[in-house]
């Protein structure tokens, strides 16, 4: 985090786009994390870990050795899906973090309520692309982006300071856009 409260990451290579890769099995899935983290692509991925947790996934392992950064939305729906998984008897776990995405993790608190395994085996499995419209709506989004923001603000006192502005300014924002 920079000295402005920022979340930095690296940008990703020529701008190349997010790619979520999946392995899964009948109980478990297993996501990789290739570039940046951000608002513009975790709806896809949250929308995805709602859907296989509704057809019976009980486990969730999100890779984020190749992940370039994250924002705090991201991180946000990380701690909602961890959430939801546990309400449904499962787990979701954060494996193989590289350094940066283990100090994001650490600066706002997700380790501390998402399981996070530094080593862990990669499964020999064939992946595919999460295939999906990563473009959502701006309401959908802003819905999203203030459960995630909402997610970490609830972890400790420290995130409820630095969001609640945000969270105000979104709910504002959403009040306008109710029919």
């Amino acid at each position: 985090m920079s000295e402005t409260g920022r979340i930095v990451r690296k940008p990703t290579a020529g701008g190349t786009p997010t790619r979520y890769r999946i392995a899964r099995s009948a109980t478990m899935i297993y996501v990789r994390v290739e570039g940046l983290a951000n608002m513009k692509s975790a709806p896809l991925l949250h929308k995805f870990l709602a859907q296989v947790r509704s057809e019976g996934t009980r486990s969730a392992y999100i890779d984020l050795s190749g992940c370039a950064g994250m924002d705090s939305t991201f991180m946000g729906l990380l701690v909602g899906n961890s959430q939801a998984f546990s309400d449904a008897g499962g787990r979701l776990a954060v494996v193989k973090p590289n350094e940066l995405c283990l100090r994001l993790l650490k600066q706002l608190g997700v380790d501390e309520v998402v399981t996070v395994v530094a080593e862990a085996d990669v499964p020999t499995a064939e992946y595919h692309d999460i295939n999906g419209d990563q473009a959502v709506d701006q309401k959908t989004r802003t819905d999203l982006v203030r459960q995630a923001h909402q997610n970490l603000a609830s972890l400790n006192d420290e995130n409820k300071a630095k969001f609640s502005a945000f969270l105000a300014a979104l709910d504002a924002d959403l009040a306008k856009k109710k029919p």
